[in-house]
């Protein structure tokens, strides 16, 4: 039930122009990224060696796609849970004899598939450079599936954000709020603290950074993965009280 709940949000989607507007949009300002670095290493004196190019690559696409993710992330997020909810047809799904978490997992599940090809669009963007310049597929591949983790994180978060209201509109402000103070809770040392470092723990971009170098260390992949829990864990809990409300 969990996989049907997710084809069906991800066909509702692709059925309507929202999906394919989005891919043509990132795809398109991802393609003005690509021209923008390749400009900066062409003619007789490019600006750094090949193992610059790879890393210019990976924090200019990558880094753009992962603004992209957090603006429409929230977006689509509240179109999943807080726009049934809104329209009524939350009703009829709650009801089936299905359990609350398997819904709250098809949804998840629904966004994951749905944010899989943006974030495989920098790679394929990268890719497109074999032959013609030193291009590191491995470093790509790392800045791809840490993109695509940061983008379950957002979906997260949004969803959390969504099962405590049934505004899209209400909701994805209260996601863009949370994401904000998760990308800048490491700056709290401008306020005086010289040494936070669990809050440096907890902003989702320093866990990134490092996919974007090519590396895959066990506790970023424990931080997505626990973040995650807890956001959907934290929505499971509200839309149980809703419910039992």
């Amino acid at each position: 039930m969990i996989v049907a709940i997710a084809l069906r949000d991800l066909l509702a989607a692709f059925r309507t122009p929202v999906g394919w507007v989005l891919l043509a949009v990132t795809q398109a300002i991802l393609g003005y990224v690509l021209l923008k670095v390749l400009d900066r290493f062409s003619g007789p004196a490019p600006a750094v060696d090949s193992a610059g190019l790879n890393l210019e690559l990976a924090h200019n696409l990558y880094g753009a796609a992962a603004v992209i993710l957090l603006l429409v992330v929230p977006l689509l997020a509240a179109r999943a849970l807080a726009g049934e909810r809104s329209d009524g047809t939350w009703t009829l799904l709650a009801g089936a004899p299905v359990s609350l978490a398997e819904v709250l997992l098809g949804k998840y599940l629904g966004l994951a598939l749905l944010l899989l090809p943006l974030c495989l669009l920098p790679l394929g963007l990268g890719l497109t450079l074999l032959g013609a310049a030193a291009v590191d597929p491995g470093l790509l591949v790392a800045a791809s599936l840490g993109l695509w983790l940061t983008g379950l994180l957002f979906a997260a978060v949004g969803l959390c954000a969504a099962s405590l209201t049934s505004q899209p509109i209400a909701a994805a402000v209260a996601a863009y709020g949370l994401l904000i103070l998760l990308s800048v809770v490491n700056r709290a040392e401008m306020l005086g603290a010289a040494e936070l470092g669990v809050l440096d723990w907890l902003a989702w971009n320093q866990h990134l950074f490092w996919f974007l170098a090519g590396i895959v260390r066990v506790g970023d992949l424990a931080y997505f993965v626990l973040m995650s829990a807890l956001f959907l864990a934290l929505a499971h809990r509200a839309l149980d009280n809703a419910r039992l409300g």
